[in-house]
């Protein structure tokens, strides 16, 4: 009788000690894909409120061109449209992959165009940063520049993280890369 509580203890043990269960896995899977759906609703609001603020740096370069008519603020803002919209389709296009990807155990989508979007946003960001050189800004319109010039030296960074976690299927790394390029729209 003892032999036979002894050999039920252990195989009690033993059952407790294996692997998780598939129920606990699905639990398991089931908690992160709600973090992630958490995660992507945060960062749809946080690109909507980018693209807010994007157009409030173009209302305030349109006030500044009724303060001063000057062909070099019609020039930027000129510019600065281009620029901004150019930023916003190649930002959407980046979070629709996230959203496609969301869920799955890989960032298939993202680590196939990932390289294409960084490659405009970059060619965006130059073009910008050519064009303005020729200008001769006002100080409200300087300060606006320095300011971008600031957000492209982090928005690089913030992309590459992006990439790095999407190549290694790391989601930790994806979204610290999500949260330092939302936190560039401090300088927009």
């Amino acid at each position: 009788m003892k032999k036979s509580i002894f050999l039920i203890t252990i195989i009690f043990i033993l059952a407790s000690c294996g692997s998780p269960s598939a129920e606990e896995q699905l639990s398991s899977a089931e908690d992160e894909k709600k973090e992630l759906e958490e995660l992507l609703q945060t960062e749809t609001v946080k690109l909507e409120r980018n693209a807010i603020k994007l157009e409030t740096l173009e209302n305030e370069i349109s006030q500044a061109e009724t303060s001063q008519n000057d062909d070099n603020v019609k020039h930027y803002i000129d510019i600065v449209d281009e620029y901004s919209s150019s930023l916003v389709t190649e930002l959407e296009s980046l979070n629709s992959l996230i959203e496609e990807d969301n869920g799955s155990d890989n960032y298939n989508n993202l680590n196939e165009n990932i390289d294409s979007i960084i490659e405009n946003i970059d060619d965006t960001i130059s073009s910008y940063e050519s064009e303005v050189g020729n200008l001769e800004l006002n100080e409200t319109l300087m300060r606006k520049h320095t300011s971008l010039e600031v957000a492209h030296a982090d928005m690089s960074g913030a992309l590459e993280q992006i990439k790095t976690g999407a190549a290694n299927n790391d989601t930790k790394t994806v979204r610290e890369g999500i949260t330092a390029l939302n936190s560039i729209s401090e300088f927009y």
